[in-house]
């Protein structure tokens, strides 16, 4: 479907001030695309969502989500919001026949996930998800290096991912950490860190046809900071996975809290190697990325990325915006040119896919073996 008019419009759900990530992230990158407008914010409350309105200079407000998606103006919806509210919202877009665009993940399970999918089909718009690091102008350009064979054969990746530990605060002041520890809310460090993470690691190198996986909770009470209330953690806090990717090179990683953040990507092949590091070491699909190469003995130094690659705009660098702001290029160029660039519900439906695999392989101590073409 090409676009009928410049700019496009995008109504956002979840971009109130209390440090949403509507607020931290779409908003700016949208700002910095002259491609785009936001002409309308959606919060829970009308009171919140008018202050965000005019916070940021936006011209409608709604507490109502289906309200938001009616509206003439709005072309996208954006679902920026908790995962259990995910269904309802992006139904609400669905029924007023608008495209929308979903956080990952998508739903709180694959069976949820999957019926988003069907929903968007039988309505017959496009349908995008937030698996940033495919919009990641490094990830993009490792892809590229890989396929033109710069590392020979793939034989080993390896990832060391540590995500700083953080203080889980009174409901009263931020929710969404305490959140983050039901595993029934279907966010959690398998769901988010490492769906993001096995989504890149696909986009690299393909589908895996075996996987391992330990999954432990070992943080069971967490204490509240201010309050010194006790919290039960069901989700898991450690994370290990290893597989099997095309041509049998073998995947290991491990995703776990620590009091400093740390993360690189190591690619072993018969030819050389390659590194993919972070500046801001937190998370993977927020953060900008550097990529360091070698060939045969040399030492690893910096690459520098081609000027054919896509960037987003160079002001978002380093902060949250940075990554969300090259998924919206990827929307736009899609829309536009009615390609299929972006991550959709379809991708994201397969990232759910695996990770259920991963809960198996977890759960029973054993390797799973998958289909091929298990996932894209």
């Amino acid at each position: 479907m090409n676009i009928n008019h410049q700019p496009l419009r995008v109504g956002i759900i979840g971009a109130g001030l209390n440090g949403a990530w509507g607020g931290r992230a779409h908003i700016p990158a949208l700002k910095a695309l002259p491609e785009f407008m936001v002409t309308a914010v959606g919060t829970s409350r009308q009171e919140s969502a008018e202050a965000s309105a005019n916070h940021f200079g936006i011209q409608h407000a709604f507490s109502d989500p289906l309200e938001l998606a009616l509206h003439p103006e709005v072309d996208l919806v954006t679902v920026s919001v908790r995962v259990p509210e995910h269904d309802r919202l992006i139904r609400a877009a669905l029924e007023a026949g608008k495209h929308v665009y979903s956080e990952f993940p998508l739903g709180r399970t694959t069976a949820e996930s999957s019926a988003l999918l069907q929903a968007a089909r039988d309505r017959g718009v496009r349908h995008f998800a937030g698996l940033q690091s495919r919009a990641n102008p490094v990830i993009r350009y490792v892809r590229k290096l890989l396929a033109e064979g710069y590392v020979g054969d793939v034989l080993a990746v390896h990832v060391n991912y540590a995500i700083p530990t953080y203080p889980i605060r009174s409901k009263q002041i931020d929710q969404s950490h305490v959140y983050l520890l039901d595993d029934a809310n279907g966010a959690n460090q398998l769901t988010i860190a490492g769906g993001h993470l096995l989504d890149g690691i696909m986009y690299l190198f393909g589908p895996f046809s075996e996987i391992s996986a330990i999954l432990k909770t070992q943080a069971r009470q967490v204490p509240v900071e201010e309050t010194g209330e006790i919290i039960r953690a069901s989700a898991p806090d450690h994370v290990v996975v290893s597989g099997i990717l095309p041509g049998q090179a073998v995947f290991s990683s491990h995703i776990r809290n620590a009091h400093a953040g740390s993360f690189a990507i190591e690619i072993n092949g018969t030819k050389g190697d390659l590194h993919i590091r972070s500046r801001q070491n937190f998370m993977f699909q927020i953060d900008d990325l550097i990529v360091l190469g070698t060939q045969g003995r040399g030492e690893l130094k910096e690459l520098t990325l081609p000027g054919h690659i896509h960037l987003p705009p160079a002001e978002l660098m380093g902060t949250p915006a940075f990554n969300v702001a090259g998924i919206y290029q990827q929307i736009h160029r899609d829309l536009a040119k009615d390609t299929h660039e972006a991550p959709d519900f379809q991708t994201a439906l397969a990232v759910h896919e695996l990770l259920d695999q991963v809960r198996k392989a977890g759960e029973t101590g054993t390797t799973v073996r998958l289909e091929p073409g298990y996932a894209v």
